[in-house]
């Protein structure tokens, strides 16, 4: 299969041609907010839509990470199940073109972000500080995700050179605005979060509080393989957060709409809310089988709580879909950033403190008893490009099991190697290359602003 071409597309009335468009100082032609109530109410339409699960950018509702998972291997795509999988995506390549809605509505939250954070500046009021700071931690939110999908993975050795994100922090309508490169970028997305950081905001209301701040904070840290700072931002969390176990942690897992315990912030909390057709989902995803090679890391089996929460015994999965940020992801990036700076002793204190929580009998690994690297394995290297080491296997697979449906795995495979692989439907093969982990940016971009570049792999 060759370069994709973009496939340019009406994407609303009235058109949305660049930059300037869709960061219009006048958002679908209303009227400018001017109050603290004005400006919350602005807020409070993006915290709907992840509250009732229609947010497919931010969080991600069910539809979303379902697509999510459908991209990766945690499913087995080559046996899906038809008709009954006809509304299940093949592979990612079926989506990439799409991918230009989900560009051009973050860079709409990102306007609305910074309509609040350019006016709201004098106002002291408590209403207009937690305001603002739910903004600038979102702007970050929407940038980081933006990150993940429309620059390639991070190279420590080229980040001057490797290709950004346009980055907005004021309006202007006469904006055309280039990409800046990844050093830029991801200076620009820490500052964004440690501004929102800087109100330790706690009111839950707004959802991107002071504890959500920081745990995207050690995302983009992690993200950005600056294995120092994850580490303490992730502790401050995991101690006010201790892990769950047995049936608190499948309670938590399965719950309709708790957003307490281990859960920083989640989608669709409330009972009854639209997350992306649920109950279609779920009958949907019994046609793609859970993968052999996913079932085969539990090592434990049933000793395992994740082994039955994850898939029956018809190899169909059994999670419930939610976009989510929660405490075992902290516990396990703690654990990588630790082997990346060649702590092995605190490594293994993590990784086994995961463990600990999930798998009863326990015994602890120690660097004698880790499990030998799958050489069949897609994953073949870490995230800076070293073959897997045990210790570094054994981090990932956990990794893969605890975040199982949960939309992780596909941006770990991008994370660490972008390996190719291929699926089959309909006599036909399909490949997922190196490139399609990287979206396009949207073309209509890269036509109207000077000396913006698209994405390798999608040139016209």
């Amino acid at each position: 299969m060759g370069r994709f071409k973009i496939v340019i597309i009406g994407l609303l009335a009235g058109g949305l041609l660049s930059c300037n468009s869709y960061l219009d100082l006048k958002p679908y032609g209303q009227v400018i907010p001017k109050t603290p109530d004005e400006f919350a109410s602005l807020l409070n339409s993006t915290l709907y839509e992840i509250d009732y699960g229609s947010d497919n950018n931010i969080i991600g509702n069910a539809t979303t990470i379902l697509n999510y998972e459908c991209f990766a291997d945690n499913l087995d795509a080559n046996l899906t199940k038809y008709p009954a999988g006809n509304s299940l995506v093949l592979y990612v390549g079926n989506s990439l073109n799409g991918m230009q809605n989900k560009y051009r509505q973050l860079y709409e939250k990102i306007r609305d972000c910074n309509l609040i954070i350019e006016n709201m500046k004098d106002d002291n009021s408590e209403l207009g500080k937690d305001i603002t700071a739910a903004s600038y931690t979102l702007r970050g939110v929407c940038y980081y995700n933006l990150l993940r999908w429309f620059c390639e993975p991070y190279v420590r050795e080229n980040v001057d050179n490797q290709l950004g994100l346009s980055l907005i922090d004021h309006f202007d309508m006469e904006a055309k605005v280039k990409r800046s490169n990844m050093k830029e970028t991801v200076k620009f997305i820490e500052t964004s979060l440690k501004d929102g950081l800087a109100y330790n905001m706690q009111n839950d209301v707004y959802r991107f509080n002071a504890d959500v701040a920081k745990a995207y904070l050690a995302k983009l840290y992690f993200w950005t393989q600056n294995w120092k700072e994850v580490i303490p931002l992730c502790e401050v969390l995991l101690d006010k957060y201790p892990l769950l176990s047995g049936t608190d942690y499948v309670n938590m897992v399965q719950d309709l709409s708790t957003t307490k315990t281990n859960v920083l912030i989640r989608s669709a909390i409330y009972q009854g809310s639209s997350s992306g057709s649920e109950t279609e989902i779920t009958t949907s995803v019994e046609a793609r089988p859970v993968s052999k090679k996913f079932i085969d890391l539990f090592i434990e089996k049933k000793a395992d709580i994740r082994y039955e929460l994850s898939f029956n015994a018809k190899r169909e999965e059994m999670k419930r879909l939610r976009g989510r940020v929660r405490i075992a992801e902290i516990v396990l990036m703690m654990a990588e950033a630790y082997a990346h700076l060649d702590d092995t002793k605190n490594a293994l204190k993590y990784l086994n403190m995961l463990r600990s929580h999930r798998i009863s009998p326990y015994t602890p690994y120690t660097e004698a008893t880790l499990p030998d690297v799958d050489t069949e394995s897609l994953l073949k290297t870490d995230a800076t490009g070293k073959p897997l080491t045990k210790l570094m296997w054994a981090i990932l697979s956990e990794r893969q099991k605890e975040l199982f449906m949960e939309g992780d795995r596909w941006f770990e495979l991008k994370r660490n190697g972008r390996p190719e692989f291929w699926v089959s439907a309909n006599g036909l093969k399909y490949t997922t290359q190196k490139f399609m982990y990287t979206a396009p940016i949207m073309q209509a971009d890269v036509e109207l602003v000077p000396g913006m570049q698209q994405n390798p792999g999608y040139e016209l």
